[in-house]
């Protein structure tokens, strides 16, 4: 899962998951630790459990599809979940999850709700569905004003308005009219996930990306990975050879779900 299992320890427990923001430490340690621990086993009794993040499964997943390893993966949905398999298509053992890490330097870029500003240019700020709406109205779309960038509604922690806002930017890209303007965020976002790729390269030996994830969806999905191998190609050409992948929209929906499944080891 995403943002519903956020940070994940090697034993099921929710490390940090931001959807009990207002759980107090003492009672978050007593009784959401050990969350999906206990749902597993008050729903199907004494069955094999592992819980895993978003993009740690985008990884698995795409070593599933393409049978080859250094390949990061990267879901871009409420956020972003990022997750990255080695040469032999294994986990590294360590949290890989980059939607906090800080990809713009500038001191007027958008800050970060769950630190109550504290932080501003995280990655999920990005890279997910919120990298999207924030553009929303310059990408020509027409949305109500509290699904506005502007609004003090969507920068909150909810992902809902964002939810809807994407929904409304993907009914304008199937608009011959708007297609033209709207396709534009996509291409920033695509700037956005070159420059991306860039950094994690600095810590990671990336061959190949796996893109899922529901902003990836559709023609506008297309024109962001184009997007950002062009950015690979003239600013980090040295990191020009990453192959993209990415999926029909089937399995950017369940391809993540089966290879979840496919985690839990059967006594």
């Amino acid at each position: 899962g995403g943002s519903a299992t956020g940070t994940i320890s090697a034993d099921n427990e929710a490390t940090w998951c931001d959807i009990f923001p207002n759980v107090p430490p003492d009672v978050y340690k007593e009784k959401v630790v050990d969350i999906f621990v206990r749902l597993a086993k008050e729903l199907a009794g004494d069955v094999p459990l592992k819980v895993i993040n978003d993009g740690e499964v985008t990884a698995l997943a795409a070593f599933q599809k393409i049978k080859k390893g250094n390949i990061m993966g990267i879901s871009m949905g409420s956020s972003e979940g990022a997750g990255y398999a080695n040469k032999d298509g294994n986990l590294m053992g360590w949290i890989s999850e980059l939607c906090y890490v800080r990809l713009d330097l500038n001191p007027k870029a958008p800050i970060d709700p769950w630190t109550k500003g504290a932080h501003t240019g995280l990655s999920h700020l990005y890279l997910g569905q919120r990298g999207a709406t924030k553009l929303a109205v310059k990408g020509g779309v027409d949305v109500p004003d509290h699904y506005k960038f502007s609004d003090p509604e969507m920068r909150t922690i909810k992902h809902e308005h964002h939810a809807q806002c994407l929904k409304l930017i993907q009914k304008a890209m199937a608009d011959p009219e708007k297609k033209e303007q709207c396709s534009k965020i996509y291409e920033t976002c695509g700037v956005y996930l070159g420059y991306a790729l860039g950094q994690y390269c600095e810590f990671y030996d990336i061959d190949h990306v796996m893109v899922l994830g529901r902003v990836s969806k559709g023609d506008g999905g297309d024109i962001m990975l184009e997007t950002a191998k062009k950015v690979l190609l003239e600013e980090f050409p040295e990191h020009a050879n990453i192959e993209f992948h990415t999926a029909d929209d089937h399995f950017k929906g369940v391809g993540q779900c089966i290879a979840a499944a496919a985690l839990p080891e059967i006594k």
